[in-house]
């Protein structure tokens, strides 16, 4: 599963150290022209179906214990992220944030 698959969640565990579920999403897309828009759209869609996973309380189903605390999603790219890829996770950021959500961005591809 990937970015591409946009209405599924990915992967989820539970951090071991503090006991944070963490939610991944693989991005194996490239940000190069005319590509960009396309993919702009579909982290957009993917990422607000990990906000709502969380807010309407699907997380239950996969860990009943979940008690509202952060939640953590982290992205692991495979391209390097451009210019319009750094905005649009600076502005995630901020939405996560105010839906108690922290998110990270991990590059394979150096």
């Amino acid at each position: 599963m990937s970015v591409l698959e946009t209405d599924l969640i990915d992967y989820i565990y539970l951090d071991d150290s503090d006991e944070t579920p963490v939610l991944v999403v693989s991005d194996p897309l490239t940000w190069r022209p005319p590509e960009d828009q396309r993919h702009l759209d579909m982290l957009r869609d993917k990422l607000n179906a990990q906000i709502a996973f969380i807010e309407t309380g699907q997380i239950k189903t996969v860990w009943p214990k979940f008690d509202g605390r952060p939640v953590r999603v982290e992205f692991i790219a495979h391209c390097r992220l451009s210019g319009m890829a750094h905005d649009f996770y600076a502005l995630a950021r901020k939405v996560m944030t105010e839906a108690n959500m922290e998110l990270r961005i991990q590059l394979l591809d150096a």
